[in-house]
């Protein structure tokens, strides 16, 4: 059922998006398989003012060989990372796969359907777990250094379980207002490789703004993405089912801001607001990324318990 594109495009992302949110990054990506494109990807990262969180939500539909996969995602977390809720969905064919999530300190609670039965299970996964989608702005908050192992536990969203990552900053090639890092990136038993534009603060450089994933690569897949500065680019001969983008984004995205869609005049990191929201950096009192438990060697599925109510 799953193709794993949302989460190794990710690990480089109620029905309604609000418009009351500054949206930090919004874009679309080519989907190729084998260097020739079979679909697109749309991501959107926001944050809400009003109550301190961040949104990630996502839209992709590919072809594989006579298969269609369409995916959306909506997820929501705390201004520290801290997983809310997400809700996502997949059809291949004519299979669906609903997950709608909730978290509670470290225990998840998950409501999964097929369209037509829904089961409940429950989960309690390790301290400073946080959502596959949220990523790149956890490295953001480190002190990027080349050859750094970043560990991390992780939700992978499509599967509603939690998993053990690393990723490693590879290299580092400066440009005006910011920098690309390579990035490996291993979860779930694969490799992934991204490139990720970290803009700096043009009053302060030694101080980032936000992360920017540029391109992603699946070589054992032979599957790679690609951020387009033009909507079309991705699209092209592709359909694009705008009922559902007005589910997931409130809208059809113009996918404009991002680094590579910006005017020559156009500041690196400025939102349409023209202003940034970032991250607060947690707290040495929290149970954050900074202190994740050492991974085992082999990774265990997470502790299982009971639906709340049930014998």
């Amino acid at each position: 059922m799953r193709y794993s594109l949302f989460g190794f495009l990710l690990l480089f992302f109620s029905p309604v998006a609000s418009f009351a949110n500054d949206i930090m990054f919004e874009g679309y990506y080519r989907i190729e398989l084998e260097s020739k494109p079979i679909g697109y990807t749309i991501l959107r990262y926001s944050f809400n003012p009003t109550d301190h969180t961040f949104e990630a939500n996502s839209f992709l539909r590919a072809k594989f060989g006579d298969k269609i996969v369409q995916e959306s995602l909506k997820a929501k977390a705390t201004d520290k990372i801290k997983p809310i809720s997400y809700q996502y969905t997949a059809q291949v064919g004519e299979e669906i796969k609903m997950i709608d999530a909730s978290f509670k300190d470290q225990v998840m609670t998950l409501k999964i359907s097929d369209g037509k039965k829904v089961k409940t299970e429950t989960y309690k996964n390790p301290k400073g777990t946080f959502l596959s989608s949220f990523l790149p702005y956890l490295l953001l908050q480190q002190k990027l250094e080349i050859n750094q192992n970043f560990k991390y536990s992780a939700v992978a969203e499509e599967d509603g379980n939690s998993y053990w990552g690393n990723a490693w900053l590879q290299s580092k090639e400066s440009k005006p207002g910011y920098d690309v890092y390579t990035v490996l990136n291993k979860y779930k038993g694969e490799n992934f490789y991204s490139k990720m534009a970290i803009v700096k603060n043009p009053k302060d450089p030694s101080k980032n703004i936000k992360g920017e994933v540029l391109s992603t690569n699946s070589p054992s897949k032979n599957l790679s993405t690609r951020l387009v500065p033009i909507a079309g680019q991705a699209t092209e001969g592709q359909l694009v089912p705008n009922k559902t983008l007005l589910t997931v984004f409130g809208g059809v995205p113009t996918g404009k801001m991002n680094l590579i869609a910006a005017s020559p005049d156009t500041e690196p990191g400025a939102s349409a607001k023209g202003t940034i929201s970032t991250p607060v950096p947690p707290t040495e009192d929290d149970d954050a990324m900074l202190k994740l438990e050492k991974p085992p060697k082999a990774v265990p599925p997470p502790e299982t318990k009971k639906p709340p109510g049930k014998k």
